[in-house]
């Protein structure tokens, strides 16, 4: 925390406000009402306490540097750069972490004395209990109804019905034979050694063997049945999340992260799979006891019964204590571990970066604080555990003592025999034991319905694009498009598109020119309808994109990006990923018509060459005239380029323009490219300017335009190719007649 400023004009505390942010955490983490002030050219911090609103830091605002929110375990906090140093300005739960982002873009425009945005995202909250939700979700967990969670988890054992009543049958027959030998206990010492009737020693030793043989083969029976059907679960859980991660739109990906996504597939998913394992088998066999032997001891005397069951109502209450406490831990814990797995997801993602900068030490002092964030939540949980657990089981040695002093005194009294001691005795050794599971049967439910939210979390989003009722077939599309009065933006808040317009006839190029962030490639996303816009149509042939089939329209359009990203497996699959059917002739025809026959039969493998992660293998032009290849083998009716051509030498950009050529022929295109020379042959150019279409026409006409943005754009690029001819340098760009 900052040093509070000691010289503090009067006349500066009494400027107004720019903006203010509540916050409902406090510097030590605690629940507690924070605000943040940010004033012309103060920040301050202050926290409401019994003796009034306490100002905690303060900070001139021209001395913050690079306001960023973190990320923390359960809530985050909006950091600055302060003379050197990160101070924290102001910190939140996780619910108000929309909140604080906000504020982070107003405070960061006021440090760079550029406007700030307009508009405001509030908190959403649950509309059935007012609690914030999560920012990227409408579940509220407080509302989440732990039953349903758990009838919803076996509703996958539906299609295996019979083996999940097998093991039912199994629980219910092992709990009887687990039951058997107390009883037995009794009748060989109230029979066979009280009254010494030796001759039915044997017989009776015989039914000891006998019941714990066949609860052996019972026992390994029913561990057999579940391992399988927890298997088929699992599997079955695996392919739904899986399935529905396919389903998402893009809009899904943008709010979240791949380690976070990878953490529910696997971490999520592997708890729930122990606990169909090892946790249901055990929670059904001891539930059982815990109903049985009580019943039973009843039976044989229900007043020593009784005494023996008094701790019991403590036992169960302080279970359901601990079990509300833990299940906040182990959400803390779930949500640490895929930060974890984000944080490593990222770092391993961007190996070359962190090298190329020097950013080791930092990426290790990073990381090693999710570790700790992890590890500390582990800590918590196991601590809590390790308390709770020495207390219940004093509790439940308690109903010994009381079945002792009481049975004791039965068996002095002569209203209970030696053997019925015996037998309690042994029933309620057999009844700590389903009350000691009880705490670990707490744990691991605990653990799989928390991971079972957060995995039925995902199946719940709703799917943004998709079919929808009416959507018609069209198998054949001519390649007409129209954009009517398109909005769109990626929050609500900020419009990147502001009511474009156009119309394309089939067959027809076009290019995409404008500046970065003019919003060309957002054109290009609701082409391809990886959104939908929020205002106005785009249509194919006269029909809404929204009603045509996704299938349908998925298989008409190609797309080849700057960076073409390649499948681990083989130069064949890549290929021929949009059409997996196709021969190794067809694959190889559209390889030569994209120029990269040539260097594939070179390889060792040929077609069978591996193409490492991502590609990585091959080199950038390598990779593009590959992305060629499978977008000709795609024969797509309508074409995006998105610089197809940018971060590759000459020749390999001649290369791959004379395959751009071949794909071009007879389609409908658009094409995005830096290099303005590439787009000279478009039938049209379309300039996007701040979200609109600014201007449109020919090479030649926009070149002709006074003070047109093309004209622009263009002289910009011929002065940058003379900068790096007069220093002799290779050209970054190539210089072609009117450019």
């Amino acid at each position: 925390m900052a040093t509070l400023l000691p010289d503090v004009e009067e006349s500066l505390d009494a400027l107004p406000a720019r903006f203010q942010v509540e916050s409902d955490l406090t510097h030590h983490g605690r629940l507690g009402v924070g605000r943040l002030e940010v004033t012309e050219n103060r920040v301050r911090r202050y926290e409401s306490t019994p003796a009034g609103e306490l100002l905690i830091g303060e900070w001139l605002l021209d001395e913050l540097a690079h306001p960023a929110v973190e990320d923390m375990v359960g809530a985050v906090a909006l950091q600055a750069q302060f003379k050197g140093t990160t101070v924290e300005l102001i910190r939140s739960t996780s619910a108000r972490q929309l909140l604080l982002a906000n504020a982070q873009k107003k405070l960061e425009a006021l440090v760079k004395s550029e406007p700030m945005p307009e508009g405001e995202e509030k908190i959403r909250r649950c509309p059935k209990c007012a609690r914030p939700l999560p920012v990227d979700s409408d579940v509220c967990l407080g509302c989440i109804s732990r039953g349903k969670t758990l009838v919803r988890l076996f509703s996958y054992a539906r299609p295996h019905r019979a083996r999940l009543y097998t093991g039912i049958a199994l629980s219910i027959g092992g709990t009887l034979l687990e039951m058997a030998p107390p009883r037995v206990t009794q009748t060989l010492i109230d029979d066979v050694l009280t009254h010494q009737h030796v001759e039915n020693l044997i017989k009776w030793v015989g039914i000891l063997i006998l019941t714990r043989v066949l609860l052996m083969a019972v026992q390994i029976t029913r561990g057999r049945n579940v391992a399988y059907l927890g298997m088929k679960i699992t599997v079955d859980i695996r392919h739904s999340l899986f399935e529905k991660l396919q389903a998402l739109s893009l809009a899904y990906y943008d709010r979240r992260n791949v380690g976070s996504i990878m953490s529910r597939m696997t971490n999520d998913t592997g708890a729930l799979y122990d606990v169909l394992i090892d946790g249901v088998p055990v929670i059904l066999n001891q539930g059982i006891m815990l109903i049985g032997i009580p019943a039973y001891m009843l039976y044989l005397n229900w007043q020593i019964a009784i005494w023996a069951l008094i701790p019991i109502p403590l036992i169960l209450f302080a279970v359901n204590r601990f079990r509300h406490r833990m299940t906040r831990v182990w959400h803390r814990f779930w949500h640490s571990w895929s930060r974890l797995g984000s944080s490593l997801n990222g770092v391993l993602q961007g190996t070359r970066v962190v090298k190329a900068f020097h950013g080791e030490t930092r990426e290790v002092t990073r990381f090693g604080r999710r570790i700790q964030d992890l590890a500390d939540q582990g800590h918590m949980a196991e601590s809590s555990w390790a308390t709770f657990f020495p207390m219940v089981t004093f509790t439940m040695a308690s109903s010994g003592f009381l079945v002792w002093y009481f049975g004791s005194r039965a068996v002095l009294a002569g209203t209970m025999t030696i053997g019925g001691l015996t037998a309690f005795i042994g029933y309620v050794a057999m009844l700590q034991q389903p009350l000691m599971m009880l705490q670990r049967i707490v744990d691991w439910t605990t653990r799989s319905l928390t991971a079972a939210e957060r995995v039925f979390e995902v199946m719940d989003m709703p799917v943004e694009v998709e079919d929808q009722p009416d959507s018609v077939d069209m198998p054949h599309l001519k390649g007409a498009v129209s954009f009517k009065d398109v909005h769109f933006g990626y929050e609500k808040t900020r419009e990147v598109l502001h009511g474009v317009s156009m119309e394309v006839q089939p067959g027809e190029m076009i290019g995409l020119v404008g500046h970065s962030g003019a919003g060309k490639s957002t054109l290009i996303n609701i082409l391809m309808r990886f959104y939908d816009p929020t205002q106005g149509s785009v249509e194919f042939d006269g029909v809404d994109l929204r009603k045509i089939k996704l299938e349908d329209f998925r298989r008409q359009v190609g797309v080849v990006l700057q960076e073409s990203y390649l499948f681990p497996g083989s130069i064949r699959d890549n290929i021929a990923y949009g059409r997996p059917t196709a021969t190794l002739e067809e694959v190889m025809q559209a390889a030569k018509a994209a120029n990269a026959h040539d260097f594939i039969v070179n390889f060792p493998d040929g077609y069978d060459s591996y193409v490492g992660e991502r590609g990585q293998r091959l080199s950038g032009g390598e990779r593009q005239r590959i992305a060629i290849a499978r977008a000709i083998l795609h024969n797509p009716r309508v074409l995006i380029l998105d610089e197809a051509t940018a971060s590759v030498d000459t020749e390999t950009e001649r290369m791959i323009q004379e395959a751009l050529e071949r794909l071009i022929s007879g389609r409908t295109v658009f094409a995005i490219a830096h290099r303005l020379s590439t787009l000279r042959n478009a039938d049209r150019l379309i300039v996007i300017d701040k979200g609109k279409v600014a201007e449109v026409g020919t090479h030649d006409e926009l070149m002709n335009r006074e003070n047109g943005i093309y004209a622009k754009l263009v002289e910009m690029q011929m002065q940058m190719h003379r900068m790096h001819e007069f220093a002799g340098d290779e050209p970054a760009e190539r210089a072609e007649e009117g450019d």
